[in-house]
């Protein structure tokens, strides 16, 4: 009987709980109801808005520079960073910017492109080391349009089809702007001024530029006149030699008024030292006009060591040219056409002005 009276009992527990369990189930949302995200077709990936209106998918950007240190590159690298951090967070871009431990080594540079072609990186910005030995690794490996490139702040000699154009400020209108400052420094001041422009080397169109504007501007006025007939190019020789070489020729033309005309942030270093071991009377009859504006350049705007400096805008070249990329691989193929990046004189004359402000607060300076 005891046997009989707890098989029952038991049969009427798994009664129980059937029903339990078949009631926590009917309160359940039918399987059928839920909504799984949609995965992507890996062969055409989903595209997002970007804020202006172009369609950004998660691409891999790289960015290889000659330098990322100094007053100028570590600006190029702050924006280029700030730019692919924006995209990550928005769009789920990813990148980096990079560049050799030395600011020379295209052997090194090299090595990194290598990096970009096997990692397939969707798009390449590019500041190369040197305009022929980077263009011709550029033509021998870059041989579609597989990782387009953009280049910036210097020239690249390469008939790759990668080669998508350029970003950089103009560097011949920017020279034109040295001679318009020359032409401010030496208002109500008898001339003629002789002026010698510290080139870089005219092997790079985009150097040679940074003298040619001034060159050309002043054939055509009395005031200025060339004291060699072609500008004295750094890149055949030392810091030690080019120091000298300004040296002697304030020194060996005592009778003469001097323009010095740097064109990068290293050649303004050279003249002020240059000038500032002679003699006084040596220095006033000598006008500096430099290129590039950082915090050094302030100081000796500030000292008056220079009358002015004719700036890029680092921050921008390497913002801007991440975003361009990115138009560029949406399908914007005309995003680095006839774009150049924004210059901006500043001299002792406008330093305290509303617009240099402005300009002075994109290089993160303290205004």
């Amino acid at each position: 009987m005891k046997k009989v009276l707890a098989l029952v009992l038991a049969l009427a527990m798994v009664a129980v709980m059937f029903v339990a369990c078949t009631k926590k189930e009917e309160e359940k949302p039918a399987e059928s109801s839920k909504t799984e995200p949609a995965k992507p077709d890996k062969s055409e990936p989903a595209k997002s808005e970007s804020k202006g209106g172009k369609k950004y998918d998660a691409w891999n950007i790289a960015a290889v520079y000659s330098e990322i240190t100094g007053d100028f590159f570590s600006i190029v690298y702050n924006g280029c960073t700030a730019a692919l951090d924006e995209l990550k967070a928005e769009y789920g871009i990813t990148g980096y910017c990079i560049a050799p431990a030395n600011g020379s080594d295209a052997t090194q540079q090299m090595d990194l492109l290598d990096t970009v072609l096997l990692e397939k990186s969707d798009g390449l910005i590019l500041c190369p080391v040197n305009a022929d030995t980077i263009g011709t690794y550029v033509t021998d490996n870059f041989k579609d349009d597989s990782i387009p490139i953009i280049v910036i702040d210097r020239s690249l000699n390469t008939t790759s089809p990668a080669f998508q154009g350029y970003y950089y400020s103009d560097a011949y209108q920017m020279s034109v702007g040295q001679y318009e400052m020359a032409k401010e420094a030496t208002e109500g001041k008898e001339g003629p001024f002789y002026f010698v422009s510290i080139g870089i080397s005219k092997d790079n169109q985009q150097w040679a530029n940074r003298s040619y504007g001034f060159i050309d501007m002043a054939k055509n006025d009395d005031k200025f006149i060339p004291y060699l007939d072609e500008p004295y190019w750094t890149s055949q020789v030392t810091q030690e030699q080019t120091i000298q070489f300004i040296q002697d020729t304030i020194n060996s033309n005592p009778d003469k008024q001097m323009i010095l005309l740097a064109v990068c942030d290293s050649h303004n270093n050279y003249c002020i030292s240059a000038v500032s071991e002679l003699s006084q009377d040596k220095q006033d009859r000598t006008i500096i006009l430099g290129w590039d504006f950082n915090e050094t350049s302030l100081g000796y705007l500030k000292n008056g060591d220079a009358y002015g400096f004719m700036g890029q805008n680092p921050y921008l070249m390497g913002y801007d040219s991440v975003y361009m990329m990115c138009d560029y691989l949406s399908g914007d193929k005309d995003a680095v056409k006839d774009k150049s990046v924004p210059s901006q004189a500043v001299t002792q004359k406008n330093l305290d002005s509303e617009k240099v402000k402005a300009y002075m607060k994109t290089l993160g300076m303290n205004v």
